[in-house]
């Protein structure tokens, strides 16, 4: 293959490439990633975080256009699942590798990407500090308590300044 060769289809691929990126399919996944925080850009996209994706139209743009939004598509959707249309029949693999996320478990490489590199999205803290990573999500727990030590729980929050929840998880952490 000689230079010219060369020349020519890098300048068919920037042609190509220029063309993908003004599709509405890229701009709503990158538009969307960059304004939850999992993505930044150095190009003028407009931000969309109310916007409700199209796990298809990501995926495209992930293969065709920017390869890093398959790495934080399953991290995405499994912090933000009410964005996203969830047809696990449609992307078995994609839910198949969101659900090994969600267990901490094993998976299977998705579209080539070891699961190992979508494990550091989930754990992202995002700038919107209403989305927790999953390491800091609360998990509902009902105990049955004697009074006396709901009394001291009392006591323990009111000392503290701080909801019994606190108090118990202090306690429980400290001692």
């Amino acid at each position: 293959m000689n230079r010219a060769d060369v020349l020519k289809r890098i300048a068919e691929k920037a042609k190509k490439d220029k063309k993908f990126r003004q599709d509405p399919r890229y701009l709503q996944a990158m538009g969307f990633l960059v304004a939850k925080g999992f993505l930044r850009t150095n190009q003028a996209i407009p931000l969309l975080p109310n916007q409700r994706l199209r796990l298809t139209d990501a995926i495209w743009a992930g293969k065709n256009v920017e390869p890093r939004i398959l790495e934080v598509l399953p991290a995405a959707v499994l912090r933000l699942p009410n964005h996203f249309d969830l047809n696990q029949f449609e992307h078995p693999d994609l839910f198949a590798a969101i659900e090994a996320l969600r267990e901490k478990k094993k998976g299977q490489p998705l579209w080539g990407i070891p699961l190992k590199k979508y494990k550091v999205w989930v754990e992202l803290i995002l700038p919107d500090k209403r989305m927790k990573p999953l390491n800091e999500k609360k998990v509902v727990k009902t105990f049955r308590l004697s009074p006396k030590s709901i009394e001291v729980l009392k006591k323990r929050s009111k000392e503290w300044g701080c909801s019994k929840t606190d108090a118990l998880e202090k306690i429980l952490l400290e001692g």
